[in-house]
């Protein structure tokens, strides 16, 4: 993920045709500072997704452990490809 880039409201409002279209290209995300209140984050819906999925599979210790442990593996070269048949 690239590093986040910031505009403020009345610039994303001025420019949000081309904010949209360099955080689609580019995978980035959006940060819409508002003075003195809270700011807001514009991100792709794939982006959003797979940040939501990171999370769910991340949300147990015993879950986080396995992936772990498989990445661990598959780093090492310790891992069996198999090829399955569909129906």
């Amino acid at each position: 993920m690239n590093v986040m880039k910031t505009a403020s409201v009345t610039d994303f409002r001025n420019k949000m045709k081309e904010h949209l279209q360099e955080i689609e290209d580019n995978q980035d995300i959006l940060v819409i500072s508002r003075p003195k209140k809270s700011g807001f984050v514009v991100l792709t819906l794939t982006e959003y997704e797979s940040l939501k999925e990171t999370s769910h599979l991340l949300s147990t210790s015993a879950n986080a452990k396995r992936l772990m442990k498989g990445i661990k593996q598959a780093d090492s070269g310790k891992t069996v490809v198999k090829n399955l048949k569909l129906k």
